[in-house]
């Protein structure tokens, strides 16, 4: 079942202190998809740091055109919208900041430790918890603009997943036993991603990559790639200063990736 408190705004922000997203929240029943009405706010002159939070999606999107289950009053579907000054190429370092904001955010709410999986998932206990699909978009002035929407699986219950993904997917109840405050979760989430935002554009990413690196344990773990139709076996080494995952070959060639699904076992979360 749902938990009872419902998406809220106002609760929301009692709990910021916004130095650059939150100040302006919107909050919905229903959307097609966070990312899409984003897109949507843009080309209605929608400035930085806009939040926008539906309590259900008929058509949520993680990566790769996949769907995101979203069943009502339920996880935590939100996105926002950010202008910092990069190109498109730079966008997976966006990605990665997101990731470092949701497994801070989540890891307070369990004493199990998440982790990030390369490039925008989060697990906890081996299963998919949390995913990441940040867009790049402009605004009608030409203005550059980067859309990052979160879904984070709070009170889920494994009946709320397609059968096909209940190996591989979680949510914070199941792991736990206990139904999340969805408010409080998502107050604490935009504040990590707040902070991090902000550091981000004063330090730049290196900071980023290292916190990354820190909540993951796929580092010098044997895993396998696939990218447009091909395979690639190595080791995970690290991450660059672009946030392309490095692996060695068995050959000792070292790799850069910059996109790819990665499997760290034969339990590869798909959700």
């Amino acid at each position: 079942m749902p938990d009872s408190s419902r998406m809220d705004a106002e609760k929301i922000k009692k709990n910021l202190h916004p130095l650059r997203l939150g100040s302006k929240i919107l909050v919905f029943d229903t959307l097609d998809s966070t990312n899409d009405q984003a897109r949507r706010s843009l080309k209605e002159g929608a400035q930085e740091g806009l939040v926008l939070i539906a309590e259900s999606q008929t058509k949520g999107r993680g990566r790769m055109g996949r769907t995101w289950v979203s069943p009502p009053q339920t996880g935590i579907y939100l996105s926002v919208i950010l202008k910092p000054p990069i190109e498109p190429e730079h966008l997976p370092q966006l990605t990665l900041l997101a990731g470092v904001a949701v497994v801070q955010a989540v890891n307070k709410f369990t004493h199990t430790k998440a982790q990030l999986k390369w490039p925008n998932d989060i697990l906890l206990n081996g299963k998919k918890l949390s995913g990441i699909l940040s867009e790049y978009d402009a605004a009608p002035n030409g203005e550059k603009a980067v859309i990052i929407g979160i879904g984070v699986n709070a009170n889920h219950s494994p009946a709320d997943f397609p059968q096909e993904l209940l190996p591989f997917a979680t949510s914070l109840k199941i792991e736990t036993g206990q139904a999340i405050d969805r408010l409080a979760l998502a107050a604490v989430l935009l504040g990590h991603l707040d902070r991090e935002y902000h550091a981000y554009l004063k330090d730049g990413i290196p900071a980023i990559l290292k916190k990354w690196m820190q909540h993951s344990d796929m580092f010098g773990e044997k895993i396998t790639v696939t990218k447009a139709g091909s395979v690639i076996h190595g080791t995970a080494t690290k991450l660059d200063d672009n946030g392309r995952l490095l692996i060695r070959t068995a050959n000792g060639e070292e790799l850069a990736l910059d996109s790819g699904e990665v499997s760290l076992g034969s339990n590869s979360p798909k959700a």
